[in-house]
């Protein structure tokens, strides 16, 4: 059973770090692909604009050629005059081209003409003065491209040639200006791929955890199966080392009985004779422990208040403790409704917590409190009980004292607790614990509400 278990284990780890490996690859992967993919769209469109770059120069010279050829007389004074004939050239280069515009313009960035069929004064181009570095290179002489510009959705891309005249002057500055809304696609293609591999990427990661959860729960079902087996196991134990543990005690009680009359007078009382009944009853409950544990406790369901057992607690523990410099107070909230619940069962697990509470206070005076009231939870009214104490409190995880066998004491056999846990998990409850060394203790149950859990 052993083997078998340690084999499914070191099964459910191996698999646990296949996962892992495997979706570490599969997000490197995939980093690399869109890494890749998008790498190659931004060289993709970093050369389409070297090539435009140098086509609008191409044609930025062969049509400023053009101008020169036929308007080489002209002088910057000319162009309001030669306006109307310069337009329709301007035109043709145009649709020849396949441009968005084509103008001309002199040092101070003013459109001396334009591609406009229409006689209105062209005016300025403000947009003009972001290229203000190609246009001083034009108006030296070097047939220049801009950069790629974008105001609001128009994607553009211009192009820088001079006009020279017959007296080699530069009377205007020639722009040609190209559409490029195919960018525009590239800057698309390039965010889909963006937000494509983080949606991809965390689809991974959220089907990774799915399976590290499922794997998880493979662990813990395996664990708590392999605690089934061992309660199992020490409960078939227990139950044959009860039997054989009761009747030796059953019998020495009643010849302890049987010597105390002999021995002991009503006149001269001697108290050891009361020693061995009181160590009998303690071996009895915890042989009762060990069978409560390992068998799991049985309960019988009743309704009735937690104000009741809460109350029944605080008095037994009053009179049991009486003398002892600890303060047991019980404050407990009006008109709470009935539960469905066993009012045994959960005393003796609010016994438990307080004694343990009362046994923490080691340096008297000190104070127990337990406080019953509502709490709401969702649409829902459940009952908590608050149970604290101004002891010395946990110096370990607080999680590991509802362990079976773990105790901080040097008596007992550490299942008290544990025993208390499964009793009010059996009841559809919670517990949890609140603690820090010499600062005392808090501790939390909750009870869902009724009639039925």
């Amino acid at each position: 059973m052993n083997f078998s278990a340690n084999f499914t284990e070191k099964m459910l780890q191996h698999r646990r770090l296949t996962v892992t490996v495997i979706v570490l690859l599969i997000v490197i992967l995939l980093v690399l692909l869109n890494g890749m993919n998008w790498l190659f769209l931004h060289r993709l469109s970093a050369d389409i604009d070297d090539e435009m770059g140098q086509r609008l120069q191409s044609v930025a010279r062969v049509s400023a050629h053009l101008i020169e050829e036929r308007y080489g007389f002209i002088r910057q004074d000319d162009f309001s005059t030669e306006a109307f004939r310069l337009k329709r050239l301007l035109n043709d280069i145009k649709n020849e081209n396949e441009l968005a515009a084509v103008f001309l313009i002199d040092e101070n960035i003013n459109v001396l003409a334009d591609d406009n069929p229409g006689l209105t004064y062209p005016g300025k181009r403000g947009y003009l003065y972001a290229d203000s570095i190609a246009i001083n290179q034009a108006l030296n002489g070097v047939v220049t491209a801009s950069e790629l510009h974008t105001i609001a959705a128009y994607h553009f891309k211009n192009g820088y040639a001079p006009v020279i005249n017959d007296e080699l002057e530069i009377v205007a500055v020639l722009v040609i200006e190209a559409n490029t809304h195919f960018f525009e696609n590239l800057q698309n293609y390039q965010r889909q791929l963006i937000f494509g591999g983080i949606g991809s990427l965390t689809i991974l990661l959220v089907f990774a955890g799915f399976l590290f959860w499922l794997i998880g729960l493979l662990f813990e079902s395996h664990k708590q199966a392999r605690r089934s087996e061992r309660l199992a196991l020490m409960g078939q134990m227990t139950a044959s080392m009860a039997h054989e543990i009761r009747n030796p005690l059953a019998i020495i009680k009643s010849t302890a009985d049987v010597l105390k009359d002999i021995y002991n007078p009503a006149d001269k009382p001697n108290e050891l004779f009361d020693f061995i009944p009181m160590e009998i009853r303690r071996l009895n409950r915890l042989v009762n422990d060990f069978l409560d544990f390992a068998r799991g406790v049985k309960l019988e369901f009743q309704t009735g208040y937690l104000a009741d057992t809460v109350s029944r607690l605080i008095q037994d523990l009053q009179r049991e403790h009486e003398g002892l410099q600890v303060a047991m107070l019980a404050e407990i909230a009006a008109d709470l409704p009935a539960l469905t619940f066993d009012p045994d069962a959960v005393y003796r697990a609010l016994y438990n917590l307080a004694q343990n509470g009362i046994q923490a206070i080691t340096d008297p005076p000190g104070k127990l409190v337990v406080l019953l009231r509502p709490k709401r939870i969702k649409k829902n009214v459940w009952q908590e009980i608050v149970i604290t104490d101004t002891g010395c409190g946990i110096s370990t995880d607080t999680d590991r004292i509802f362990e079976p066998f773990f105790t901080t004491k040097t008596k007992g056999t550490g299942l008290g607790l544990a025993i208390t846990r499964q009793i009010i998990q059996k009841h559809g409850g919670s517990i949890a614990v609140e603690s820090q060394p010499d600062q005392g203790t808090r501790i939390t149950v909750l009870f869902p509400p009724g009639p039925d859990f």
